[in-house]
């Protein structure tokens, strides 16, 4: 990566941490005082035993009143800086991973092929990285520069010969970061590619641990993290090799500022020669020589930083590039709220692809009434799944526009309803839903959203899915609810979508995989549903259930079937009309 590159990237994330730049200026302005305050003390104490042992006389009482002050002041800032700088790393934290998430929520389900293990390694090993990057390092940088420039000024004001000397050895430590820079970044980047992978691997196994385990594979992962272990140790040994090589380089920069500060001190005292000087002109040499050492030692700090950060380019790469995600939803226009009553949904002239390929969804227009219960059929990638997260604006449609419709027709564009409003009319269970680590009621308190509600409305949520015999609110649902039936786990990702009370329920093949028994109790609650329900399956039994059948052929137009069973309409409300009608354009 180009410095260009590094730089846009760090530029991006302080984006991100606007609301946390107060913080990073005061916890810069707290170092650099500190920092300061250090070398004033360094040279107040190089300078009074220096005249002590020229002049033979003890320091004066100012001396020692400001020495004192000095150490009081350095402990209570140093205090002060390790505080400071330690909560804003955690509140830098928060804030990048809240962006990181924000920029999920906006882009996920990607329309493009990708790894999620790639945005959780961002997401924990790459932010925690950069929280101390941006609550400490920015500030440490720039807190050196301060102290060098001070310390030739002050060079400059009691020896200008020593001022040069304290310049000439500023330029030999930047030289040195320049020395072996493509490498180092090369290096880091790489390093940091290496580690994605095996988090990448590792990721992979544990999510597929039973196929891994009953395969007997275990000993292949093992063995390619490893693998993978050792490469990354490899290319970590060489970036570790090339920067204490810079640092001696850098040790060797300010040996030459001590020597030559020493000696241009000693000319100008004349103990190289030449007329005898003022005491004080000797006197003041180490107090010379203490501000030198400490401009350059503080610029040499801030090399041997800069030569470390090649892995942090690439995790602020990464960063950036999960916060810079395309939205898969756009912004919220302006509209009228929605009414109460049922509510419908409208498809006009939808179309839709998957990053730029061919669509899988063309000028598809239908209508589904208030209150019906419609289902999707079609072959496998006719768009059905596509069809349902769009009218659950899980995605905004490249063309054409899908609506929530009141009872006398009036259409509400999902675009134009705020996003709170539309969660709570809509209730939307996937094929392959998530159950979330906890309890059955901190999984069904996720589908409530920001409303929330008591444990009154949860157990009636678990009788409605016929749940609340075999399971209670507080039984632990381990990982991916582990424990769980492939029915049971349908009924509790259903009940968390019944929760909320939606208006509309979208369902996306639940009942694809159970068996008879179970798709008959899943397809018995979705019939009980009193609003409309919009539901995608491959299965007759379960598509006999539904008012109408939306067949989708292959060039996405809707035709239109009866159900297979009439007497199965046990639900189906307002039967004066159709469920679905064409709509004219």
């Amino acid at each position: 990566m180009k410095t260009s590159e590094a730089l846009r990237a760090y530029a991006r994330l302080l984006v991100a941490l606007r609301p946390e730049r107060a913080g990073m200026v005061r916890g810069f302005a707290t170092g650099a005082a500190s920092a300061v305050g250090l070398a004033v003390l360094s040279a107040l104490i190089a300078g009074g035993v220096g005249g002590a042992l020229v002049t033979g006389a003890w320091p004066p009482g100012w001396w020692i009143a400001a020495v004192l002050a000095l150490v009081l002041v350095r402990a209570v800032l140093t205090w002060h800086e390790m505080d400071f700088s330690h909560a804003l790393a955690y509140r830098v934290l928060a804030r990048l991973r809240a962006s990181l998430f924000d920029s999920y929520a906006r882009s996920t389900p990607a329309r493009r092929r990708e790894h999620s293990a790639k945005g959780a390694a961002a997401a924990l090993g790459d932010i925690e990285k950069l929280e101390f990057f941006y609550a400490h390092t920015v500030a440490q940088l720039a807190t050196s520069a301060l102290v060098f420039l001070l310390s030739a000024v002050a060079s400059a004001v009691l020896l200008p010969a020593a001022a040069l000397v304290v310049l000439l050895g500023g330029a030999l430590v930047l030289g040195s970061i320049l020395l072996g820079a493509r490498t180092a970044r090369a290096l880091g980047v790489r390093e940091q590619r290496e580690r994605e992978q095996l988090t990448t691997s590792i990721v992979d196994a544990l999510g597929a641990l039973r196929e891994v385990l009953s395969a007997g594979l275990e000993p292949r992962v093992i063995a390619d993290a490893e693998a993978a272990t050792r490469r990354s140790a490899r290319t970590s040994a060489r970036t570790e090799m090339l920067a204490q090589t810079v640092s001696g380089l850098r040790e060797l920069a300010v040996a030459v500022v001590v020597i030559g500060v020493v000696l241009a001190g000693a000319a100008a005292a004349g103990l190289l020669g030449g007329d005898p000087v003022p005491a004080g002109t000797t006197a003041i040499l180490p107090a010379l020589i203490a501000i030198a050492v400490a401009g350059v030692a503080a610029l040499s700090d801030a090399a041997a930083t800069l030569g470390q950060l090649g892995p942090l380019v690439a995790s602020a790469r990464n960063v950036a590039a999960g916060l810079d995600r395309p939205a898969v939803v756009g912004g919220t226009r302006d509209g009228a709220p929605l009414p109460g009553g049922p509510l419908g949904i409208r498809f006009r002239t939808v179309g839709f692809s998957y990053g730029g390929r061919a669509a899988v969804v063309s000028g598809w227009s239908a209508s589904v009434r208030p209150g019906a219960h419609v289902g999707l059929a079609g072959a496998s990638g006719a768009g059905k799944s596509t069809l349902l997260a769009l009218a659950g604006r899980l995605w905004d449609p490249d063309s054409g526009s899908v609506e929530l419709v009141d009872g006398t027709g009036r259409g509400y564009a999902l675009d134009a309803i705020p996003d709170a409003e539309l969660r709570r009319a809509i209730g939307f269970v996937e094929q392959d839903g998530h159950l979330f680590p906890g309890t059955v009621r901190d999984n069904l308190l996720r589908g409530a959203g920001t409303d929330g509600c008591g444990d009154e409305a949860l157990r009636s949520a678990l009788a409605e899915v016929g749940a609340d015999g075999w399971i209670s609110l507080d039984d632990e649902l381990g990982e991916q609810g582990v424990r769980l039936s492939g029915g049971q786990h349908a009924r509790l990702r259903l009940a968390r979508a019944l929760v909320r009370r939606p208006r509309v329920l979208i369902v996306d093949e639940i009942t694809a995989s159970l068996d008879p028994e179970s798709e008959r109790a899943i397809s018995d609650v979705i019939a009980r549903f009193p609003g409309t329900v919009l539901a995608a399956s491959h299965r007759a039994e379960t598509l006999e259930r539904f008012d109408e059948v939306l067949e989708i052929e292959t060039a996405n137009a809707p035709t239109y079937t009866t159900p297979l069973d009439p007497q199965a309409r046990i639900a189906a409300p307002k039967r004066g009309h159709p469920a679905t009608q064409r709509d004219a354009g």
